[in-house]
């Protein structure tokens, strides 16, 4: 599996790295998936931890035409997993981001998957950097 980043979506990401604080450092990857192939087309930035309920999420989902692809933080938490590594996950990228160096931004893609429990496969990233 691969995860190929649109050079919207870096740029955004690149700014969010700038701007975000720790309590607000996550969000939803907009895009599509071909095969293997997960095309994240560009970004937006959510409330701490995703998103506050299960109806929450449907809705943004319904609103933008059921393209979220994932989900990507800047400062990943237990909590912050626990609530992606379900059904409602499952299928789905996220995309681990370091703010280590402001200069560089380090990306670190996953895929939700499940085996008896449901963890995170790193995958390939490729982008239009």
């Amino acid at each position: 599996m691969e995860v190929f980043l649109s050079k919207e979506s870096v740029q955004a990401l690149s700014a969010l790295q700038c701007s975000l604080s720790n309590t607000n450092s996550d969000g939803f990857l907009i895009g599509h998936k071909r095969g293997d192939m997960f095309f994240v087309e560009k970004v937006i930035p959510s409330q701490k931890d995703f998103y506050s309920s299960r109806q929450n999420y449907f809705e943004l989902s319904k609103k933008i035409e059921d393209r979220i692809l994932g989900f990507y933080s800047f400062h990943t938490t237990e909590n912050k997993l626990k609530k992606i590594l379900t059904p409602l996950g499952y299928g789905k990228v996220f995309l681990r981001l370091d703010r280590d160096d402001p200069d560089q931004l380090d990306i670190k893609p996953f895929a939700i998957e499940h085996d008896q429990d449901f963890f995170l496969l790193p995958i390939i990233l490729k982008s239009a950097r």
